[in-house]
């Protein structure tokens, strides 16, 4: 389930990537559309860092530099 829900926030940032003209904010939107598809799911630590993980790589791929705050706020719950 986690995996299907990281291959689709990949499919996001595809899609954006591909579009061209894409800004940090509609990355940061897709971050946040990603983020909201685990919401109701118990995910221990482990796998929270492993999520933050491959949104970081997400992130380096199209050089967005910042969650603006939202992977804190799912890892730790503030920014």
């Amino acid at each position: 389930i986690l995996t299907e829900k990281i291959n689709l926030a990949a499919g996001d940032f595809e899609k954006l990537a591909k579009a061209g003209n894409a800004t940090d904010k509609d990355y940061q939107n897709a971050i946040k559309i990603g983020l909201d598809r685990f919401a109701g799911i118990y995910i221990d630590s482990e796998n929270q860092e492993r999520i933050c993980y491959y949104f970081e790589e997400l992130m380096d791929i199209v050089g967005l530099e910042s969650s603006d705050g939202q992977l804190n706020n799912f890892r730790y719950g503030f920014d």
